[in-house]
């Protein structure tokens, strides 16, 4: 049953790439990011959950079971810009990139989550001296594609 329930996900996140990002106006729901001005289209088939009261900075949580979690934070991080935090990541060991989508500088990296090996595929712009950060947490090369359509979604 697990397998099944696995196998309708990745064709459901299939089809949903295969229609490209222009479809998703028509099978998406738009999003607005913290700051109110830059928004993202999402499969209408994720589902929000709503941070605990504790969580300061998480703002956001998108899940399209099995495979895809998508979490929004907003934080406060002066002195920074997205190369100089690609290049002090870069200069720590850790592969990170400055990727432009929209004309939005993003520092764009990925990660492993150590509790259940999660790819984390993770993007950032500033607005400012605050930084808002998309973490996606993939369990197929789907879910990791969809990420890329989820982004270029990406618009004031």
């Amino acid at each position: 049953m697990k397998r099944m329930i696995r196998r309708c996900g990745i064709l459901l996140l299939a089809v949903w790439l295969a229609m490209g990002p222009g479809a998703a106006g028509a099978d998406g729901v738009e999003i607005t990011l913290p700051g109110g001005v830059h928004r993202l289209t999402i499969p209408e088939e994720m589902i929000w959950q709503a941070p605990a009261d504790d969580e300061e900075n998480l703002k956001a949580i998108y899940l399209m079971p099995p495979d895809l979690d998508m979490m929004i934070f907003a934080y406060n991080l002066e002195g920074y810009t997205i190369r100089t935090l690609a290049e002090t990541m870069t200069e720590a060991g850790r592969e990170a990139q400055v990727r432009e989508i929209a004309g939005e500088e993003f520092l764009f990296y990925t990660d492993t989550d150590e509790a259940d090996g999660a790819v984390g595929v993770i993007y950032g712009y500033m607005t400012g001296n605050r930084m808002t950060e998309i973490t996606f947490f993939c369990g197929s090369q789907a879910a990791m594609d969809l990420t890329q359509v989820i982004m270029e979604s990406f618009h004031s």
